[in-house]
């Protein structure tokens, strides 16, 4: 056996070439340099790692949403608006109808289909994002004059939702 730098070489045939055996003291040595993160490999690994995850997470939420499946839902509050902002430009720059299924949402992309259920009659409407808002803190949605009514009481002016994206 010979060593050079960590190794040990051991020759295996006449013919072969000398190949490596790993010792119990560079595992061990090996093993606390991993344990400890200082190594550089280990540095880059846990980016690569991270990475793959990453890609992972959105290959598959992509398939969940082509497929048509649920991929995120909640629960908050909703209100309604109407009459003073009827025919008025909304953030996606269609005009804003309210006697159309349609809702605000702060950070959904135009577009979004979305259920919308009352939590306390069990009522649903699927409604598409086309505007920004609530501007209220507490609320989660706004909803057109006719999405509001067709799960709840217009006279109440908010409601406790459960919410479901379904696009």
């Amino acid at each position: 056996m010979m060593q050079f730098n960590d190794f040990q070489y051991v020759k295996l045939t006449q013919h072969a070439k000398f190949a490596p055996v790993f010792t119990p003291l560079m595992l061990n040595r090996n093993a606390s340099v991993l344990l400890s993160g200082k190594s550089k490999n280990n540095n880059k690994m846990k980016s690569v790692f991270t990475f793959v995850l990453l890609i992972s997470f959105i290959a598959f939420s992509g398939a969940a949403l082509t497929n048509g499946g649920t991929w995120l839902s909640g629960n908050g509050k909703a209100s309604w608006y109407g009459d003073k902002f009827h025919g008025k430009k909304t953030a996606s720059g269609d005009k804003y109808d309210m006697h159309e299924l349609t809702a605000a949402h702060k950070t959904l992309p135009f577009g979004t289909k979305v259920k919308i259920t009352n939590q306390n009659n069990g009522k649903s409407v699927v409604v598409e994002v086309n505007d920004r808002g609530p501007f209220v803190k507490s609320r989660v949605f706004d909803l057109s004059k006719a999405a509001f009514a067709e799960i709840g009481n217009i006279d109440q002016g908010v409601m406790h939702i459960d919410y479901e994206i379904m696009n």
